[in-house]
């Protein structure tokens, strides 16, 4: 890059011949690019985090999907309960073997 400025500076002082007016036309080329650098940076930074996830982002869905995990158990445990009860009622040798585990004649 510091090669790019000095022949940048030779071209300038080639053409206008006077250093002193080279120096300032070299000087504002020079702080164009940043000024062009910075608003390019800043340009992609906004950018970025609007496309980007932020912690707090991640955070919000990870506290969404806990709670979901939490309802689906919930849900699961229900479902299991009921089949395992429609299973006992309609099965007549089923009540006989809880009768027996649980002592009942």
């Amino acid at each position: 890059m510091a090669i790019a400025y000095a022949k940048l500076y030779e071209l300038i002082l080639k053409k206008v011949k006077d250093e002193k007016e080279a120096r300032e036309f070299y000087d504002v080329i020079i702080e164009l690019m940043k000024e062009g650098k910075i608003e390019v940076k800043n340009e992609l930074k906004d950018e970025l985090r609007g496309e980007l996830a932020t912690k707090e982002d991640v955070k919000y869905l990870e506290g969404k999907i806990d709670m979901v995990k939490k309802e689906l158990e919930y849900k699961l445990i229900i479902h299991t309960l009921i089949i395992l009860f429609a299973i006992i009622i309609t099965n007549p040798n089923a009540i006989e073997l809880i009768k027996l585990l649980f002592g009942f004649k």
